[in-house]
């Protein structure tokens, strides 16, 4: 018995120095919902962009679904048609194809041909990511993780690396810029994309069109930073702190239910039934009573530690 179980274990690791084993799925398409079961049905606990590597730690009994990790540690079951399973060595000649790239528009197509009239791919999302293979009259031609190839306009794009060195951390005008584009976006559970986010996705994509990876619920975002405030005294925040708001409990504890970007003014930004600007202000006409109501504290982000992660960091 002894020697099967060493026989296993050899030949696991050496399958897995080989890259034999397909642990890693690349996300391919726009963007992949993840769920808390694996089912369509299920609660969607999050979504994670095209080209983001996932680990796959397990496969569902007798269904195409796995559970994955991602890069910011977040569990949960994406479907297989989601993603493109490989192993060490293929994912690495992916990615050896070319620059990769990151998408810069909100939404954009993938074409057939280095043309806008051609037939579409596949639709693209903010922050998206690509392997350029080269360029070709205005277009970048690309490659799918499946290895089907089109066409993306030059420029809704930029190479990865560049991007990161520009975004490497963020200012308080590109924490602006970031948040503002969201507004508007409709509230969804679980999103953290321009097609729907919950007020951590929004959040959270705020931080990672500037570089850095928060942790993806609110509760685990408010254990990050330092404190700034918990009493209200609003000239204490700076553009770019994060307000917690929840119920305070008899015993000092607190359960953090929600998350807002503090904008400047007495005023935030959230989603909220959509991402949108409320105010501290009782006289102004955002005023948001109920969120002021169940203000905990707020904390202030300076650099990646424990749970945040720079992206130059991740896969």
């Amino acid at each position: 018995m002894k020697n099967k179980i060493w026989l296993f274990v050899f030949l696991s690791f050496s399958a897995l120095g080989q890259g034999k084993i397909k642990a890693i799925g690349i996300v391919q398409v726009s963007v992949g919902n993840v769920r808390s079961e694996p089912a369509q049905s299920a609660e969607m606990s999050t979504q994670v962009l095209m080209g983001t590597p996932v680990k796959l730690l397990e496969k569902a009994v007798g269904k195409n679904w796995y559970w994955v990790q991602m890069p910011d540690e977040y569990r949960g079951w994406i479907e297989g048609g989601a993603i493109t399973r490989m192993d060490s060595l293929e994912f690495k000649q992916y990615k050896n194809q070319g620059p990769e790239l990151i998408f810069t528009h909100f939404q954009g197509n993938i074409y057939n041909h280095a043309s806008e009239k051609s037939e579409i791919v596949s639709e693209l999302v903010w922050l998206d990511r690509l392997i350029g293979l080269k360029k070709n009259y205005g277009f970048w031609e690309v490659i799918l993780p499946t290895g089907e190839k089109g066409f993306v306009r030059e420029e809704d794009v930029q190479i990865y690396r560049d991007w990161l060195f520009s975004n490497s951390e963020p200012t308080k005008n590109r924490i602006l810029q970031a948040a503002h584009g969201l507004l508007g976006i409709p509230y969804l559970w679980g999103g953290t994309s321009v097609k729907g986010m919950d007020c951590s996705g929004f959040t959270k994509t705020v931080f990672q069109a500037n570089g850095w990876v928060l942790p993806r619920d609110a509760s685990q975002q408010a254990k990050e930073g330092i404190l700034i405030d918990s009493t209200r005294n609003w000239a204490n925040l700076a553009v770019g702190d994060l307000l917690f708001f929840g119920e305070k409990r008899s015993d000092g504890s607190y359960k953090v239910v929600h998350v807002g970007l503090w904008e400047g003014n007495q005023a935030y930004l959230h989603a909220s039934e959509r991402t949108r600007r409320a105010s501290m202000d009782p006289n102004a006409k955002e005023f948001d009573a109920y969120n002021l109501n169940r203000y905990l504290f707020t904390k202030r982000i300076q650099a990646p530690v424990n749970q945040v992660k720079s992206l130059a960091k991740t896969p």
